[in-house]
């Protein structure tokens, strides 16, 4: 809640209350006086964002200042504080800015299925008659799902609906699912094992006012769409499986497949390849044990759904244009859903070409040696009738989260990597990289697989630190482990500094790199931005392990970086570098935005660096304000 109070009046005062609830009506009463106290509790709104904001916005006559009763540190959210304000604010402009900064946040909808509980939250499953069981203890971490044979798709799919207007736009959703070993390999197989699963996304545009009670009724003028990842036949090891639409030796085939009647680009074969072996197993593409899907409300009449198979990599994105049937005003479905009718062998596969048979195949004779047309050989090839589902396997689901998406609310960058497996505001650059989250839990691994290259990771889509989206102060902290100091190293963040009409003028690499032959630390300093430290960082700080780097923008032409030890430790701060005075220009955006680091020679670092050279990210925190 927040309530606005003038200067003369106790707690218990009335007169010029401002009341504001999460999902309420703003309400003034009357007689309003100058508003001097705001009051805020409750755990949804960021106090520190929230003064930040005041200071930058409020320069009217008769204001003086803001003062806070007690200190609010930086990066303190969720904290309740008053702020108390001198006479002259207008109390409307206040709320209005209070409602915009207090919006709920969409994270709260997320479900990892972790730990021994049967709560999933926000979620549930439907339809429960089709559902013989589901269960988040059977593999902790993963929600298990078994189909009751009832022949209808399970979805996965919020208590309530989502407005256009409830959450900031744009946002995003992703869920991961796991295809099931015995499914894959064909456990207890006697002919096939037919599934699909993957994303499901139904958006209405009907006036909310005519939405039914019942969550498994679609409102009037809904559409929907489905992202799949469909299986068919099987290895060849166990069951006859569906050759006639495999394109390799094995009957079995994998496919990403679009469906619904929700955006044509998105719709049919994906034509997303998988790896066929050779020894009769497959790897790769929708042939990949993990699975990821997302979904993008980018506006009213713009949305996007993609793809990919590893938990590091980029997406594989299409667009949807919705204008054509008006403005969304709500997403009725989103989550994982799981086919369980007839879909697989009335609709997919009489759509598929059948890529052998039903003719036999000419292969010809044994030998080559004075061969003789009798020699020749028709094979049969066995084109089985597809089947639907076979309730007997089970599917599993791993997380359904939901994010702000680009440009990402600023303190939604930060991560503490303590969900094993999970990296969904993040990829990497993939080439001779690898990242994971679950070999070192509490930690992000990066590790480098030996080659020269110039790497790292950086949030999803890529996104550039615009001081019009994220208006300064603001600082960020990384707190991470390096690789041992016998071998040369480098970790920095790679900032192309923008200017205020968007040109290039140059780069921010702070940093620090490790010199063995010296054995001492230095400066990772290679752009024209480079900050001084005076008294230089010790040694000691710089070598310790783990090391807490700090980047700070004080304004659009001032920058701070600082390096500490222990988290109690004071900040060794640089000198504050002031663009406009030393580069000639303001900052209007810190392009790149990439955690970065070299090896070989093509990228001037030193000779030495090792295979599976690692590095351990314990956290990395973005924050509006400035720490001491």
């Amino acid at each position: 809640m927040m309530v606005c109070r003038g200067r003369d009046q106790g707690p218990d005062s009335s007169s010029n209350e401002v009341l504001m609830e999460k999902n309420s009506v703003l309400t003034m009463r009357e007689n309003p006086a100058p508003i001097t106290h705001i009051s805020i509790t409750g755990r949804r709104f960021h106090t520190p964002k929230l003064k930040h904001y005041l200071r930058r916005i409020f320069i009217l006559p008769g204001t003086r200042g803001i003062r806070c009763s007690r200190r609010i540190y930086a990066g303190s959210m969720f904290q309740p504080t008053l702020l108390s304000i001198r006479p002259g604010l207008c109390s409307v402009l206040i709320c209005i800015l209070v409602t915009a900064l207090t919006a709920a946040d969409i994270r709260q909808l997320d479900q990892h299925f972790q730990g021994a509980t049967t709560d999933i939250g926000s979620w549930m499953f439907v339809p429960r008659d089709n559902i013989r069981e589901f269960s988040t203890t059977e593999h902790p971490g993963l929600a298990a799902i078994w189909q009751a044979g009832k022949g209808q798709d399970i979805k996965g799919i919020l208590h309530d609906p989502i407005r256009i207007d409830d959450y900031p736009l744009p946002w995003e959703f992703q869920t991961s699912m796991v295809q099931a070993f015995n499914a894959r390999a064909g456990v207890s197989a006697v002919t096939q094992v037919n599934y699909a699963i993957g994303l499901n996304l139904a958006v209405t545009f009907s006036d909310p006012s005519t939405w039914p009670g019942d969550r498994t009724v679609l409102p009037p003028d809904t559409r929907s769409v489905q992202l799949l990842v469909v299986h068919l036949g099987s290895t060849g090891e166990a069951g006859i499986g569906l050759p006639q639409y495999a394109p390799y030796p094995h009957p079995e085939t994998y496919l990403v497949w679009g469906r619904g009647d929700l955006g044509h680009t998105v719709m049919g074969d994906w034509k997303i390849p998988f790896i066929w072996v050779g020894d009769g197993s497959t790897r790769g593409g929708p042939a990949s044990d993990l699975l990821y899907f997302r979904a993008r409300v980018i506006s009213s009449t713009h949305l996007q759904i993609g793809i990919k198979f590893a938990a590091d990599t980029g997406w594989n994105m299409r667009d949807i244009d919705c204008s054509e049937f008006g403005p969304i005003t709500g997403i009725w479905e989103i989550g994982p859903i799981i086919s369980g009718d007839r879909w697989i062998p009335d609709v997919l596969c009489p759509s598929l070409p059948m890529l052998k048979g039903p003719h036999p195949l000419f292969l010809g004779g044994a030998g080559t040696d004075n061969y003789q047309f009798n020699d020749r050989t028709m094979t049969p090839v066995l084109n089985p009738k597809p089947e639907q589902p076979n309730p007997f396997y089970e599917y599993y689901i791993d997380y359904c989260v939901f994010f702000g998406s680009s440009p990402i609310p600023f303190e939604q960058y930060s991560d503490d990597f303590d969900i094993p497996g999970y990296m969904g505001q993040w990829q990497i650059q993939p080439q001779g990289t690898i990242a994971d989250t679950w070999t070192n839990p509490g930690h992000l691994a990066l590790t480098l697989i030996g080659t020269g290259s110039g790497t790292g990771f950086g949030p999803v889509g890529g996104s550039s630190l615009n001081l019009n989206h994220y208006p300064p102060p603001w600082e960020i902290e990384i707190c991470f482990t390096a690789p041992d100091d016998t071998i040369p190293w480098n970790f920095w963040m790679n900032f192309v500094l923008m200017d205020d009409e968007g040109m290039n003028r140059g780069m921010w690499t702070p940093g620090v790199e490790n010199f063995p032959d010296e054995g001492r630390h230095g400066l990772f300093q290679t752009g024209q931005l480079r900050t001084l430290f005076e008294p230089p960082v010790p040694e000691s700080v710089l070598a310790h392990k783990p090391l807490r780097m700090l980047i700070q923008c004080l304004d659009s032409r001032r920058v701070r970086l600082g390096f500490k030890a222990e988290p109690e430790d004071s900040w060794n701060l640089s000198k504050i570098y002031d663009t406009k005075k030393e580069l000639g220009f303001d900052i209007g955006a810190f392009g790149m935005h990439c955690w970065s680091t070299t090896t070989g020679r093509t990228w001037g670092a030193r000779p030495g660096c090792p295979m599976y050279q690692r590095f351990l990210i314990d956290y990395i925190h973005y924050r509006f304000g400035l720490s001491d």
